[in-house]
């Protein structure tokens, strides 16, 4: 018995487009009418044209047998246990009832969907007919930022507050002007993390007294936190002096494990300072001193009874209290601005009603309001359809709150007879979260449903890359998911890294030759950047003489600034590039 639901989770270069492509086309073979009760989403445009332009592609394809689709041909029939005559004839009636009716086509983005409900529920939602849908919500914000300062009078509140954000920053030895940063912080009022929580912040924020008491905890919470790392290191240094000892006696001396202390004393104490002579001095005295040395047998007594106990004590708690340190001082770096969204948001409003204007930003807020269980038949109507199959591709930069509205009509269709359901997607491929994308719902998809409505299936051949390619990448990924996960294991996260990374390991077809190249090289410390642009223009220039196309060649950065530096140097010295 086919299940409702079946979950794809598609590594790179698995034929997730494929696998949906067949699975809408075998739908509408199986009932060329179906194309209405069909909607597949995914998360750009350029990705619903593709995906529409395939459909239809494979469909003429497979209706004149064409060899291009003879893949799709034989998925199809073995889908339907029908002829390829049958399924041919289908299709055929299937691309000219798509074509005719192209309007119901339903392959869209998500929020083109979401909108399509909303302009159908504008009545119960109490929007006007002329409504204006706002796109760009950051220059709303920064529009309300510069609004809401202007309007400030000498006795508001917000004010007082900006004044003391300003006099903090003073301190610190930063800019007065912090209108940037205001603005920059404000774009919080749009993530879904900030939304849940807005109303229960702003009631905390207006108690008296709570912020000062707040920030005078914080400032505890830091303060103790380096204050007990400095102890460990004064008395390192303190056991040193009382044994008649510098640091000069020690092995490599301010290079060696020393220097460990040293950087406890200056305050440093983030997951850098912890390296390979760390490891090696925490389990062997002779690493503390050298031969040679006239003391060298006190030295060896010392580092076994005391020394080593104290660096001991200094590495088992240094994660811990880094990790109070650091949450203190980053929530007291944006502390002052948290006190300002709330006016933020609510001056957003005023200017969206007095525009008669409703941002793209807040449909997914507002048909959550509307939508519960007991909704969702009134929801499929009032878009003009009665869905039965819904598919959705690239599920892992889904937001909990789309996901909150979807699954709602995902359960009403997966309740009709004979409805097939499609999620795919690659938590590994999560890069939305800068749009509240959730990896962890597709990771914990299962959860979600009853066992007897749902089928999870991998897709782990890649068809894409080369041998070489797919070998390195299940080498390196398999080790590195492990030593993250040994990192975490303590920690709740550990679990959802192990099974997000449980398929990383990719298959290879038998027929894929041995090709491919991939080359790692590690530079050093000293002159990092000019190294590095060496290599970068030694590199090119390598594959430029073995006949390689430019337009074939890709260089990646971090960040934008580093593109001009590599322009100029390559202008430099390789000029024809």
């Amino acid at each position: 018995m086919v299940k409702p639901l079946i979950v794809y989770k598609a590594s790179a270069g698995s034929g997730k487009t494929f696998a949906l492509a067949v699975h809408y086309i075998k739908l509408v073979v199986q009932d060329p009418q179906s194309y209405r009760n069909i909607l597949a989403v995914t998360f750009t445009n350029k990705a619903t044209e593709e995906m529409k332009t395939r459909i239809l592609s494979q469909l003429y394809g497979i209706w004149k047998q064409l060899p291009d689709s003879d893949v799709y041909m034989r998925e199809v029939c073995r889908a339907l246990d029908a002829s390829p005559s049958f399924v041919s004839k289908r299709a055929g009636i299937a691309l000219s009832l798509l074509l005719h009716n192209y309007n119901h086509f339903r392959v869209m983005t998500i929020d083109t969907f979401f909108q399509s409900v909303l302009r159908n529920l504008a009545r119960e939602l109490d929007l006007t007919a002329n409504l204006r849908i706002g796109l760009n919500g950051d220059q709303i914000e920064e529009m309300a930022v510069d609004e809401m300062i202007d309007g400030l009078k000498t006795t508001d509140t917000m004010l007082i507050w900006i004044m003391k954000y300003i006099m903090e920053n003073i301190s610190d030895d930063q800019s007065w002007n912090v209108i940037g940063k205001i603005k920059q912080f404000g774009k919080n009022i749009f993530l879904d993390n900030y939304r849940n929580i807005s109303e229960t912040l702003s009631k905390k924020l207006q108690k008296e007294d709570f912020f000062d008491a707040y920030t005078k905890t914080l400032r505890d919470v830091r303060d103790k936190a380096k204050e007990h790392m400095l102890t460990i290191a004064d008395s390192f240094f303190q056991t040193l002096e009382e044994e008649g000892l510098t640091p000069d006696d020690l092995a490599n001396k301010r290079r060696g494990i020393v220097g460990f202390f040293f950087k406890l004393k200056d305050g440093q104490f983030d997951e850098s300072i912890v390296n390979a002579t760390v490891a090696k001095c925490l389990g062997d005295p002779t690493k503390w001193y050298t031969k040679t040395h006239p003391r060298s047998a006190f030295i060896h007594t010392l580092a076994d009874s005391q020394l080593i106990p104290l660096l001991r004590f200094a590495y088992d708690d240094r994660p811990k209290y880094w990790k109070l340190y650091q949450s203190a001082v980053l929530t007291l770096r944006h502390l002052n601005q948290v006190r300002l969204l709330s006016g933020i948001e609510n001056k957003v409003r005023e200017l969206n009603d007095d525009a008669n204007r409703f941002l793209l930003s807040d449909t997914q807020k507002l048909l959550g309001a509307l939508i519960s269980d007991e909704d969702s038949p009134f929801i499929f109507e009032k878009i003009g359809t009665q869905l039965q199959h819904i598919m959705i591709d690239e599920f892992q930069d889904t937001s909990t709150v789309q996901w909150q509205n979807f699954r709602v009509l995902l359960l009403e269709t997966m309740s009709h007879r004979d409805s097939e359901n499609l999620i795919v997607g690659d938590v590994k491929q999560s890069i939305y979260r800068w749009r509240n994308g959730d990896w962890r719902l597709l990771n914990d998809i299962e959860g979600q449903f009853n066992k007897e409505m749902i089928h999870t299936e991998p897709l782990k051949t890649n068809r894409r890359s080369e041998r070489r390619i797919i070998e390195f990448n299940n080498a390196f990924f398999t080790e590195a998911a492990r030593i993250e996960h040994e990192k975490l294991e303590e920690q709740p996260e550990a679990d959802q890294l192990r099974r997000a990374y449980e398929d990383v390991a990719q298959l290879i077809p038998d027929n894929k030759p041995e090709a491919g190249f991939v080359h790692i090289e590690l530079l050093p410390a000293e002159d990092y950047q000019e190294q590095t642009l060496q290599r970068l223009v030694s590199t090119v220039s390598s594959l430029i003489g073995q006949g390689i196309p430019q337009t074939k060649m890709a260089i990646l950065v971090r960040t934008n600034s580093n593109i001009p530096l590599i322009a100029n140097y390559f202008a430099e010295h390789l000029p024809e590039v």
